[in-house]
């Protein structure tokens, strides 16, 4: 694989949600990682996925923990490129 990761980058969203009367309690960690791979294999916890650059990703993404994610993203990367 020729994924390299920015050192610099983690954050995390945590949630929770009733799953079958269980309370399920969630932690989304993003990673901030370069690739020249286009095709994508995701795991069976996922539906899709897609490539966007940062103002599709802001208007798809509806929480405002996840677009403030993708903005400290964005200035990491346009300080690091």
């Amino acid at each position: 694989t020729d994924i390299v990761f920015l050192d610099d980058f983690e954050e995390w969203i945590k949630y929770n949600f009733q799953f079958h009367g269980e309370l399920v309690n969630k932690k989304v960690v993003f990673f901030l990682a370069e690739t020249k791979t286009e095709q994508v294999l995701i795991s069976h916890e996922h539906l899709d996925y897609t490539w966007a650059d940062y103002e599709t990703a802001m208007e798809k993404t509806t929480f405002d923990n996840a677009k403030s994610i993708l903005t400290k993203s964005k200035t990491l990367l346009s300080k690091t490129l």
